[in-house]
């Protein structure tokens, strides 16, 4: 048996040199693993990204059992385009936003989770249509282009009383 870490990466020989909690913790995080199909779905996803502004935008939806890695893809396409500081405009752009829906579902809770997500104050009495103003006038002003939805089937379910197993993005 070697002791010798030239098989591993630069971050993995880092870890050797750390506690054994650090090293416990490097092992139990989450981590991206490449796969056929979830690098497909990515791709796919910056298509949709990349698209030009049209009357009707193309959409996906993703479905699968539980465990099936979902919303590791969701975070994967999110941290490929974290927001950025446009420092002529002033303005923080954030060409993807995801969300994790939550909860009792309705229009109301949607725009209210839209307004949260990009930090802007609410009136818990608006009616939804300003709600819905309020998040479409934000989306365009902060440059949302593809607006991921986690967990949706959840929502519909809970909503119909439906029991299917699959989530949609």
């Amino acid at each position: 048996m070697t002791t010798e870490p030239s098989h591993l990466t630069a971050s993995a020989t880092q870890l050797l040199s750390e506690s054994n909690a650090n090293r416990i913790r490097a092992v139990r995080a989450e981590r991206w693993v490449h796969y056929t199909r979830a690098s497909q779905v990515l791709q796919i996803l910056t298509r949709l990204l990349d698209h030009p502004r049209t009357t009707r935008m193309p959409s996906i939806a993703i479905y699968g059992d539980s465990g099936m890695g979902k919303t590791m893809i969701m975070e994967k396409f999110r941290r490929d385009h974290p927001p950025w500081f446009d420092s002529v405009a002033g303005v923080e752009r954030t060409r993807v936003l995801a969300l994790q829906l939550a909860g009792k579902p309705g229009e109301r809770r949607l725009y209210a989770q839209i307004l949260t997500a990009l930090g802007a104050p609410q009136n818990p009495r608006a009616a939804v249509v300003d709600l819905e103003q309020v998040a479409l006038r934000l989306m365009r002003a902060v440059d949302v282009h593809v607006l991921v939805l986690d967990e949706i089937t959840t929502s519909l379910q809970a909503r119909s009383g439906n029991s299917a197993s699959c989530s949609i993005h």
